[in-house]
């Protein structure tokens, strides 16, 4: 600015701005005024010349005359240079500066952050906790123990004595007594419905062992009847060897006691049968009713899995969007201090942004 002071001064004095123009070459590149001046003045010495291209003299002074106005454009030109130069040297020196005061004053944000900094680490840990207690609920209603299928009183124990639930959740307290509830439902059903089965079970290993010992009884049956026609046969062969009186009567006795025993024989077979088609009526009807039951548990854990899974992509989804919110919003907050807004100016003009009231300003997210 003081070439350009001096630069007036001159001008005001009247003094030939050609002149001032060979004494400082860059003025013309920081005054427009005196560029305009200046290259008025040039022009109107260009067109008052009259040139007579029949002598030297004129022709010389034509050369003389481009010779100068191009000995002006040079050190105009290198005068340009120069001003560059020292713009750029204090353009470096500013530049470091700045890495110098970004540094330094990073390292003192994050030293007054630090307490803020602890805490998140320390909250984020008891949210990890808190998770942890809510995932292990969960596990004990779907029979789970560490990822491990565990037996019922091992479940039981954990969910009434080993996983607390108090004060010390927060937040989750409530949602941690509900998961709780729901996961002492489902195991206490899942109980009864082991319970049902397994006395579905015993009672038609009953109903089989009756049927084994109705068999084993028929079996002996028959073969004392073997025992006893054949003491029979003997005794009526004994008989004809005496007399064919007796034999006669011995033959019509024993066509009479097998006629009989025909008869008894076909009664006990028809009995036999009858009984053995209820035992397999009443074997088919428990395992239908076990199919049932276990048929109902199926159903009734994949629709608490669907719900589960339904639930998991919500939670997820509302997570990743809660993530995705707050890092365009941070990314805003940043490029508002990048600015020269504080921390907290730049959080309020982002938080105005996304409540609507900054006019013809919104937020996409």
């Amino acid at each position: 600015m003081s070439a350009a002071v001096n630069v007036l001064d001159l001008r005001d004095a009247d003094q030939d701005v050609t002149v001032l123009v060979s004494d400082d070459p860059g003025s013309v590149l920081l005054d427009d005024d005196l560029y305009a001046k200046f290259l008025k003045k040039l022009t109107s010495e260009v067109a008052a010349f009259e040139p007579d291209l029949s002598t030297a003299t004129s022709r010389k002074k034509i050369t003389s005359e481009a010779f100068r106005i191009t000995r002006f454009k040079t050190s105009i030109d290198e005068a340009g240079k120069k001003l560059n130069e020292d713009a750029r040297k204090q353009i470096n020196a500013v530049d470091a500066k700045r890495r110098t005061v970004k540094a330094d004053l990073e390292a003192l944000a994050d030293e007054a952050r630090r307490p803020l900094t602890k805490w998140e680490e320390q909250e984020a840990a008891r949210v990890d906790y808190c998770k942890a207690i809510l995932k292990a609920i969960e596990d004990c209603g779907n029979g789970l123990i560490g990822g491990e299928p565990q037996p019922f009183g091992v479940l039981f124990r954990e969910l009434d004595e080993k996983i607390v639930i108090n004060a010390e959740l927060g937040e989750f307290e409530d949602q941690a007594r509900v998961a709780h509830r729901i996961a002492k439902d489902k195991l206490t059903a899942a109980f009864e419905a082991h319970k049902r089965a397994e006395a579905d079970r015993m009672e038609l290993e009953k109903l089989r062992a009756g049927k084994e010992e109705r068999d084993r009884a028929e079996a002996d049956r028959l073969e004392k009847e073997r025992i006893a026609k054949e003491a029979s046969e003997r005794e009526a062969r004994e008989k004809a060897e005496y007399a064919e009186n007796v034999k006669r009567q011995a033959e019509a006795a024993e066509r009479a006691q097998k006629e009989a025993a025909d008869r008894e024989r076909r009664a006990v077979e028809a009995a036999r049968l009858e009984a053995e088609q209820k035992a397999q009526a009443a074997i088919a009807k428990a395992e239908a009713e076990t199919r049932a039951v276990r048929e109902e548990a199926e159903r009734a854990e994949q629709q608490r899995q669907a719900i589960a899974r339904r639930e998991q992509q919500e939670r997820e989804a509302r997570e990743r969007d809660r993530e995705h919110r707050g890092k365009l919003m941070g990314e805003a907050k940043a490029a508002l201090m990048a600015q020269g807004a504080g921390e907290s100016t730049a959080k309020k003009i982002v938080l105005a942004i996304i409540a609507g009231e900054i006019p013809h300003v919104k937020m996409e997210f």
